[in-house]
């Protein structure tokens, strides 16, 4: 399954830990050529991934990184065949009545004018060929609203919106251009990340909730997400385009406590 990615070149943004290195890991065991961008990839245990893909340092809220890095990109590889933008921060939790509005800036210009960023160069490198495709990393947050946390709900619900229009605009071949099939992933509650170990038993009322609102009332694992943003990318999806794909384990299906 997933001969398609052998030999071909896969952009990901935010791959330096979590859920991205989760699936740079699953692509260079594809064999696939892959170009990893993050804030930091000086990290130890990325060590031994450098061997097998390329790292650029690139904080994608900075215009000027985005900018560098495609550049990078465009110059040192022919073709770009596939791309997921996986990188985002989270925001505190608080009432809008007293959102800090530094803060909310901080996380629109990542969440959602840092995807746009990288998704204009993608799409421009990725149309040059045949059977290209882009997922995007929203969240179950941009489906349904969560309270006190308006800024990362509402710069994944402009994700999700911002996917589709993409994904219009690229649905068929232009004059000198290739369709480009656009899609997301909105995952629910997933171990890692903000759901380590150590942080689900230093607050278990609030993993307690977590858990609840979820039809299957457990955590999603990485590479349940990393199975859905493969099948996205790959051939067996090749009649979709512009869908947002929960993988929340029913989260977004409805209330179940």
């Amino acid at each position: 399954m997933y001969t398609e990615f052998s030999n071909k070149n896969v952009v990901v943004v935010g791959g330096t830990n979590g859920m991205g290195l989760d699936l740079v890991s699953r692509l260079i065991s594809l064999n696939a050529n892959v170009i990893v961008l993050g804030r930091n990839i000086d990290k130890p245990e990325l060590e031994e991934f450098k061997p097998r893909c390329e790292f650029i340092k690139c904080d994608i809220s900075n215009q000027d990184d985005v900018e560098k890095a495609f550049d990078s990109i465009a110059s040192n590889y022919d073709v770009i065949h596939y791309a997921v933008n996986n990188a985002g921060v989270t925001a505190p939790y608080t009432e809008v009545a007293n959102l800090d509005m530094g803060k909310w800036k901080s996380i629109i210009d990542t969440n959602l004018t840092g995807t746009a960023h990288c998704l204009q160069r993608q799409i421009k490198l990725i149309s040059k060929n045949k059977n290209g495709a882009i997922v995007n990393v929203s969240s179950c947050a941009g489906l349904q609203a969560l309270k006190l946390q308006a800024a990362y709900s509402v710069s994944k619900a402009a994700v999700n919106m911002l996917t589709q229009v993409a994904s219009i605009e690229c649905a068929e071949d232009g004059v000198d251009s290739y369709a480009v099939r656009i899609n997301a992933v909105a995952p629910g509650p997933i171990l890692g990340g903000m759901n380590t170990e150590e942080n689900l038993l230093q607050n278990p009322e609030r993993t307690k909730r977590k858990v609840s609102v979820t039809a299957m009332k457990r955590f999603g694992t990485a590479t349940e997400v990393v199975n859905s943003i493969l099948w996205l990318l790959g051939h067996q999806s090749s009649y979709i385009t512009g869908i947002v794909l929960p993988v929340d384990g029913g989260f977004s299906s409805g209330k179940f406590n």
